[in-house]
């Protein structure tokens, strides 16, 4: 959500610019309020309603905080995932911010990982949607390790996986060893490009990433979908049009 703009002059400003849907994440700009009247009927019927006049779908919903030991994100999981069938998606992008100091002194959050997360995915299986969790430096699922592990234990046809780009090179290094790894859990995308050693997300043509072989990749192996651009340092209405222009020329128009 961009801070100075509705909702839906925010889905009438992205499709001006030429994106064909919108990810769209309940939580307000990079602080830690959550909009929960994303998840009122009232605020859905309208969004739906602009979604069609535009030809312009919500292509995944979004939150991420820290469900693990936050009670009121917890709660919001819930709704998000009982609501995205009403938006007419069925991907939910969550994470797992927590603050460092918890993580390193409560070893313990790790279980409760585990149970959170089991708790969400069945609440996925029962609305038939996908929770899609977003693998990222400095939270619990920091690796594709950890996620692997809480997958073995939760066990459930719903827990999937967003491929952010950047995300995954800082935890993985090996990008296309990584697709090969996660194929069977990948069910969205996100594209940034980022610098070995920082989390910083970088304009399409900065960083190290060779976006189009990343892409190429997804697609000859298990992926070929809806795409957000995760860019957020920048200003946003500035750079968006080029980025754009840029990604369909020199990377999804030559794969």
């Amino acid at each position: 959500m961009i801070l100075d703009h509705s909702l839906v002059d925010t889905m009438r400003m992205f499709q001006k610019m030429g994106y064909g849907g919108i990810e769209l994440s309940i939580v307000r700009g990079l602080t830690s309020v959550l909009a929960l009247d994303y998840l009122d009927d009232y605020v859905i019927r309208e969004v739906n309603e602009v979604s069609e006049e535009l030809n312009f779908p919500v292509t995944a919903l979004a939150c991420h905080q820290n469900y693990v030991t936050d009670e009121l994100t917890f709660q919001a999981q819930k709704r998000l995932l009982a609501s995205a069938r009403k938006y007419h998606t069925d991907i939910v992008i969550m994470s797992t911010f927590i603050p460092y100091e918890i993580r390193e002194n409560t070893p313990e959050v790790y279980d409760k990982l585990v149970v959170r997360t089991g708790e969400l995915c069945k609440a996925a299986e029962y609305h038939g949607v996908k929770l899609a969790i977003e693998v990222e430096p400095n939270q619990l699922f920091h690796n594709l390790n950890i996620f692997f592990d809480v997958a073995e234990k939760v066990n459930s046809p719903a827990l999937k996986l967003n491929f952010d780009v950047g995300h995954m090179y800082l935890s993985e290094v090996d990008l296309e060893q990584a697709i090969d790894r996660a194929k069977d859990f990948i069910v969205y995308s996100h594209i940034d490009n980022m610098c070995m050693g920082e989390h910083c997300h970088k304009l399409p043509w900065e960083g190290e990433i060779d976006l189009k072989a990343v892409y190429r990749k997804l697609k000859e192996t298990c992926y070929d979908g809806p795409v957000s651009l995760d860019i957020y340092l920048q200003d946003y209405e500035k750079v968006a049009p080029k980025c754009l222009e840029y990604v369909n020329r020199e990377v999804f128009g030559q794969l």
